[in-house]
């Protein structure tokens, strides 16, 4: 390198930089013509020199992403000689360098994830700069090293237990704890690691998140790894063999290629029969759905003929020179239309009101539990229907209004539950699936947010 651009390096000298530049154009081009350059960014990041590693990952964004013979990028330098300053500027100019494969396959959240540091203060530095990392770019979380090693598997390896909270923590918050579950390049989930690492605190937080069943290549669960270390603790080991009989399926556990050659799942059918995959129909059934259900319960609050304005316990005739006219016993609220034409209007209207919060439901179901709230309006949606036919509708003739409460009994437990059983038997297959997992998407219709 030449001596002057490692000074201005050394001294972190921006002004001098661009003197060099203007100087000779082709300054920083001709330092990094190989294949695998040691860029003069790679040396600035090395040596914590912010400022000008700024100014040339700006004037040469491509530096940024270059490894050097190592296997290293100037982020995963700055990293490995502990300038933390220095990395929490490249990511603020580029969060996707976060995800950026070095040596092994490691990225630099793999790194933080791995490294416990020398001292209290270090290690909370790091701890830091780990969920800074998260924050940034969420979609690193999903990387792999060459070993198959998401970067729990890696800060579980490592025995890092700071580092695992606070990549669980963030997991759970964004409902992502599924990455649990995948396998590294053994077969191996973070519950089967932290078993055969021992590590109790781990495990008691990963029981309930993890499938406890789930067997590596060498056909082992965690509960056989967690007893074949000596000494280990019975308590854990209770805990791990109820929670595997409680989460044992009734009937054998299916691999992917088996899952695969099934026919769909009820849950799958209802996807594709209400066109979940398909943004636009998904749209067009949602708002005609939601319209009608606005329609038919203004209808049932409102209905032809309106309300009685008043009580009375006996049949009134009123007569007059022109017309003649007959009161049966009615309640003041009850409705005014009776007879045929109560019972027609009633049924329509009531089984277009349910089909359509079914409709709205079955859509929803998809994504539960987190549409779980939709679940909850609809269900005090339909009661609220329920409820006030119930208390509208005449009581002159008990039979009918008997039958009614049956038929809308029946089709507010068929739009609420039915696709929650649907949900249910689909769910119940694929915990049957023990595959690696890591192959799956878990950001699917989403950008990834910086």
């Amino acid at each position: 390198m030449d001596p002057r651009l490692q000074l201005a390096i050394e001294n972190d000298d921006v002004a001098e930089l661009h003197r060099l530049i203007v100087a000779e154009r082709k300054l920083l081009d001709r330092l990094s013509k190989e294949p695998f350059p040691d860029t003069p960014l790679h040396f600035a990041a090395a040596k914590g020199k912010t400022h000008v590693a700024m100014e040339m990952a700006i004037l040469k964004p491509w530096f940024a992403r270059r490894l050097n013979p190592d296997g290293y990028s100037p982020m995963h330098l700055a990293l490995k000689y502990k300038h933390y300053h220095t990395v929490r500027a490249l990511m603020t100019l580029d969060p996707k360098l976060i995800q950026l494969r070095g040596r092994d396959g490691f990225t630099p959240l793999h790194y933080v994830a791995r490294e416990k540091g020398e001292n209290e203060t270090e290690l909370l530095e790091l701890l830091e700069l780990l969920a800074e990392f998260l924050s940034a770019c969420g979609s690193s979380i999903e990387d792999l090293t060459s070993r198959c090693e998401t970067a729990v598997h890696i800060a579980i390896q490592n025995c890092n237990p700071k580092s695992f909270k606070v990549l669980f923590g963030w997991l759970r918050r964004h409902r992502l704890t599924k990455i649990l579950n995948w396998k590294d390049e053994d077969g191996n989930n973070v519950l089967h690691i932290a078993a055969a690492k021992n590590q109790l605190e781990i495990i008691r937080l990963l029981i309930g998140h993890t499938n406890v069943n789930a067997r590596n290549f060498d056909k082992k669960t965690a509960l056989e790894i967690f007893e074949a270390n000596s000494p280990y603790d019975p308590n854990v080991a209770k805990r791990l063999r109820r929670r595997g009989c409680f989460a044992r399926p009734f009937t054998p556990t299916l691999s992917l290629s088996e899952f695969f050659s099934k026919g769909l799942t009820a849950g799958e059918k209802c996807a594709y029969f209400f066109g979940v995959q398909d943004e636009s129909a998904r749209d067009i059934i949602l708002l005609v759905s939601t319209l009608i259900a606005t329609a038919t319960y203004q209808a049932a609050l409102s209905p032809p003929g309106g309300y009685w304005q008043d009580s009375t316990n006996s049949t009134v005739v009123a007569t007059d020179s022109n017309s003649t006219a007959m009161e049966k016993p009615h309640r003041a609220g009850n409705m005014i239309l009776n007879g045929t034409s109560l019972y027609v209007f009633t049924v329509f209207n009531g089984t277009a009101f349910f089909f359509s919060i079914g409709t709205i439901w079955a859509i929803a179901i998809a994504e539960f539990p987190k549409t779980f709230m939709v679940y909850l309006s609809m269900s005090i949606l339909g009661l609220a229907y329920f409820i006030s036919h119930l208390i509208e509708f005449p009581n002159s003739d008990e039979v009918a209004k008997r039958m009614l409460e049956g038929f809308y009994g029946s089709l507010l437990t068929a739009a609420l539950f039915l696709p929650v059983v649907v949900w249910g038997m689909h769910v119940r297959v694929l915990k049957r699936i023990d595959a690696t997992g890591r192959g799956v998407r878990i950001f699917l219709g989403t950008k990834d947010r910086k």
